[in-house]
């Protein structure tokens, strides 16, 4: 595979290769925590000489927990499901399916169309796994989801959901409540003290503790939630260890295993 251009893509849509390169690079690690050889083949073949590959130290251990937790999570819902539907909302450059697939699920990509003609690349279509190029705000997306009789759903936003407006966050839980209830979601947000500071990018919405998730929205039964702060302690540096005391800290980034309920 040649090198290939990044031009067509818009300047939100290039967020998508900064986990990208958070995984390929814990991938060269001597002990990583999970590998991931397809997000390295495509970085090998990416000019990204001006692009924003690095989000900072506290974001790449975001990434990569969240990696680790929702491939696992995902891999033990397989374990019991082998036919799953999976809905990978803002799927950008995601390399799961090649870590995950069982070669019974069935996948949906989802992402704006810029960010699928870019994926599609790297990845190809086929009865079980298709994309979908559409905004996740347009819930028209949902007309294209046909999944197998009795098969259970899952659906994963990783990195998006913080992007999005609170209003909008509504809108999307209610049409995934109503559409797939029973579903199980996998998504990060970030804490409230985040919002509207500029880091890496804008976020627009967050939460202080996993439990408002249920107060946001009836149909929402919270399973599990893991905090950034207690995650990949080794690597996190001493002062941030120490300021894990704070909510704000800790809580500075949470992955949160949702359920909507029937």
């Amino acid at each position: 595979m040649g090198t290939i251009d990044t031009i067509d893509l818009s300047p939100i849509s290039e967020t998508l290769f900064i986990p990208l390169v958070a995984r390929a690079t814990e991938t060269a690690r001597e002990n990583p925590i999970f590998l991931d050889e397809k997000s390295a083949e495509i970085l090998r073949t990416l000019h990204l000489e001006d692009k924003i590959t690095d989000g900072g130290s506290i974001s790449t251990l975001g990434i990569l927990s969240r990696t680790k937790i929702i491939d696992d999570e995902v891999k033990r819902i397989l374990s019991q499901n082998a036919n799953a539907t999976i809905i990978n909302l803002g799927a950008g450059l995601d390399t799961r399916i090649s870590r995950v697939d069982n070669g019974l699920l069935k996948w949906y990509d989802l992402d704006l169309p810029d960010v699928i003609r870019f994926r599609s690349r790297f990845f190809s279509e086929n009865e079980r796994f298709q994309f979908i190029p559409q905004s996740v705000l347009n819930t028209t997306w949902t007309d294209q989801i046909h999944p197998y009789e009795n098969s259970k759903i899952v659906i994963i936003a990783e990195g998006l959901l913080m992007y999005f407006m609170e209003q909008d966050v509504l809108q999307l839980l209610t049409h995934l409540a109503t559409q797939y209830p029973g579903a199980h979601m996998f998504f990060d947000v970030v804490h409230s003290y985040f919002i509207h500071k500029k880091i890496s990018s804008t976020f627009l919405w967050g939460i202080d503790q996993a439990k408002e998730m249920e107060r946001l929205h009836p149909s929402v039964e919270l399973i599990q939630y893991w905090s950034a702060g207690n995650l990949l302690k080794d690597r996190q540096p001493m002062i941030l260890r120490l300021l894990n005391i704070l909510p704000a800290t800790k809580n500075r980034s949470q992955i949160l295993h949702i359920r909507f309920k029937q």
